[in-house]
């Protein structure tokens, strides 16, 4: 019992500390501009479903979210590092109930962060943009943010779970 009630507050803080996700930057969260103006499909069905062919008819017009993910795993892909100050947790990708797909571990020597960073947040932007455009749906897991730790010279996540 006594190993069990750390292990249940570790897990009630993780559950918390997600639903607080720019707590720690002071900023508020707000919500990308939709693609089209909401139809409501329950009022205006038929033009509700005329908005969703056209918008799947139109994939010109939607960033390559592919393409995006490439450049940002080759922009991140030397995690090498001098010291731990130089290694940094992003979320990527985003989850179509909301909230990041995954972490990674990215490493700013010899780098500009602030290039790394609106990459990182173009490519976010066009996942949650391509989930919305085709209506996906996911298990809608809390996906915990992970340390980061310096092992080797490399920026690695490290993944804590203490008992």
């Amino acid at each position: 019992m006594s190993k069990l009630i750390p292990l249940l507050l570790a897990t009630a803080a993780l559950t918390l500390s997600a639903c607080q996700q720019a707590a720690g930057t002071g900023e508020a969260r707000i919500a990308p501009a939709p693609l089209v103006e909401a139809i409501d499909p329950q009022r205006d069905p038929i033009k509700a479903t005329q908005a969703r062919k056209q918008l799947m008819e139109r994939p010109e017009q939607v960033a390559d979210v592919a393409a995006l993910r490439r450049e940002v795993l080759a922009l991140i892909a030397d995690k090498s590092a001098d010291n731990v100050q130089q290694c940094l947790v992003l979320p990527l990708g985003h989850k179509p109930c909301g909230g990041p797909a995954e972490y990674v571990a990215v490493s700013i020597k010899g780098k500009d962060e602030a290039t790394v960073l609106n990459k990182i947040n173009a490519y976010n932007q066009a996942a949650e943009a391509e989930n919305l455009r085709l209506g996906r749906m996911s298990d809608c897991a809390v996906v915990p943010k992970p340390q980061v730790q310096l092992v080797n010279g490399q920026c690695t996540l490290v993944n804590e779970v203490t008992y």
